[in-house]
């Protein structure tokens, strides 16, 4: 099955889980604490997404909304602080569980590297040495003595 069908299936079932996961919690804590719960983490989300800026929020709608996410909206951690306020303002627990897992420094160190290394443009790839491969087309040779020198500066 493709990515896509997953990610669909996954889209559609993500309600029927977080009613599932809601139903266990209300068991085992109450019904009460249970909403309770639900709405303090929807309020934690909205005051996240507040904390992150007007800037960071445009960034995020625009690139969700036209379904691309360029190396821009990935630069600084604001993209996934807007996205875990997002999460975090769904009510359910599955979606505050992701939401508060990318509040966490290491988490967002992590899903950044690899959301920077998906969106790499094609032919260009880097290692963590630090070598970027490129293309034939992409480069050309500079002679020694330029390489000192930038542009417009004389010798």
């Amino acid at each position: 099955m493709s990515l896509l069908k997953w990610a669909i299936f996954g889209l559609l079932a993500l309600p029927l889980a977080e009613l599932v996961v809601f139903v266990v919690v209300a068991l085992s804590i109450g019904f009460l604490p249970a909403v309770a719960l639900t709405i303090i983490t929807s309020l934690a989300g909205a005051a996240v997404i507040r904390n992150a800026g007007s800037g960071e929020v445009a960034r995020a709608r625009s690139a969700f909304g036209d379904a691309t996410v360029t190396r821009v909206e990935l630069d600084g951690p604001g993209f996934l602080t807007v996205v875990a306020g997002f999460l975090l303002l769904i009510p359910g627990f599955i979606t505050d569980v992701i939401g508060a897992a990318l509040l966490l420094s290491p988490t967002r160190r992590l899903l950044h590297a690899a959301l920077r290394r998906a969106v790499a443009p094609a032919g260009v790839r880097t290692e963590r040495t630090g070598v970027v491969d490129l293309e034939p087309d992409q480069w050309r040779r500079v002679p020694e003595q330029q390489i000192g020198r930038g542009p417009g500066k004389t010798p």
